[in-house]
């Protein structure tokens, strides 16, 4: 039985690598090891598909070329240049990481490392330190799990704790002792390319010879997943003032939704007589926001209160600001 799996794993461990030696995506923080690179591009892909990061990994190298550029940039730039891709945490965690890596004499090497600096989980500690440092430590995600799962025919829910241990212990079969990054990176490009969510392609698969769940014909069935709690629904209105080109605008508290971020206030603008203009439904990961757009045209401007401030309309898309204001500037033709 040990000498039956242990000729399982090698067989398997050599077609995976195999076939991402041929079929690798062509993806620019792949040319090269750079862990700067590499950090960067997983963070930015933390709930984010690839074709929407990998413009923003592009303009973050251009604008932050180093850890050093990054971490000695303000905070709010470091938004700014985030502003669109939402989940605008990932961005304040990203600027305090930098500035501890950049303290740092050298940077981590192990996914134990990894971890212990703001935004980088389980996963994507393992990736960076598998790819750039060669730890063998499987990197496991939505798409990891899918794969695994039906490799291996898990039919138990895989986002509770039992499925994470019995899947890191598995997935330490397939990792290449040599080539820990290459294994994991050829995980992920196959749950993206081949071993999708509805229609996996298994004839083009590396693994179907070795997938059980391909054997028993229940691909489309796995994974399993705990079904999602609804979210919860909010109404949120937020009150537009302008006056000649110019609108009332907060900046957000440091916690909380969309925390940072420059906005328009939930509370009026106290004597100014609003209307309802715009309306829209946007989804956070745990609230669904009813936000109706108030808004008010101002001949005389108004003397707002204590932490409201006059932004010219043609510079608030430069600012880090959220998904729903940018979708109003957008309706309203101001970008």
């Amino acid at each position: 039985m040990v000498a039956e799996r242990t000729r399982w794993k090698f067989k398997a461990q050599r077609a995976l690598i195999e076939w991402f030696d041929q079929h690798r995506r062509p993806l620019p923080w792949r040319v090269d090891r750079n862990p700067y690179a590499i950090w960067l591009s997983e963070i930015i892909l933390q709930q984010t598909r690839v074709e929407q990061g990998l413009p923003y990994w592009e303009k973050f190298m251009a604008e932050f070329p180093t850890v050093h550029d990054l971490a000695d940039s303000s905070q709010e730039r470091v938004l700014q240049t985030w502003a669109g891709l939402g989940y605008y945490s990932r961005a304040r965690n990203l600027h305090r990481a930098a500035q501890l890596l950049a303290s740092l004499p050298e940077w981590p090497q192990t996914a134990e490392g990894w971890q212990e600096l703001p935004g980088v989980g389980p996963y994507t500690a393992a990736a960076i330190s598998s790819i750039c440092f060669g730890a063998r430590v499987p990197a496991l995600d939505g798409n990891a799990f899918r794969v695994y799962s039906r490799l291996f025919a898990y039919t138990d829910p895989v986002d509770r704790p039992a499925a994470h241990r019995f899947f890191h212990v598995e997935a330490l079969l397939l990792l290449d002792p040599q080539r820990p990054g290459d294994s994991n990176q050829a995980i992920m490009d196959l749950g993206s390319n081949i071993c999708t969510p509805t229609q996996p392609n298994c004839e083009a698969c590396p693994l179907q010879s070795f997938c059980e769940a391909h054997r028993r014909g229940i691909p489309t069935e796995l994974p399993i997943k705990t079904p999602k709690k609804a979210a919860l629904s909010m109404d949120l209105p937020l009150y537009v003032t302008l006056h000649q080109g110019h609108v009332a605008m907060v900046q957000r508290p440091g916690s909380g939704i969309w925390a940072g971020l420059w906005c328009f206030p939930e509370t009026p603008v106290e004597g100014i007589p609003y209307h309802l203009g715009l309306r829209t439904v946007h989804l956070l990961s745990h609230r669904k926001l009813h936000i109706d757009f108030l808004e008010a045209e101002m001949d005389i401007r108004a003397i707002l209160p204590e932490g409201l401030h006059w932004i010219a309309v043609k510079d608030i898309a430069h600012k880090g600001i959220p998904v729903p204001v940018r979708w109003w500037l957008k309706e309203k033709n101001y970008i």
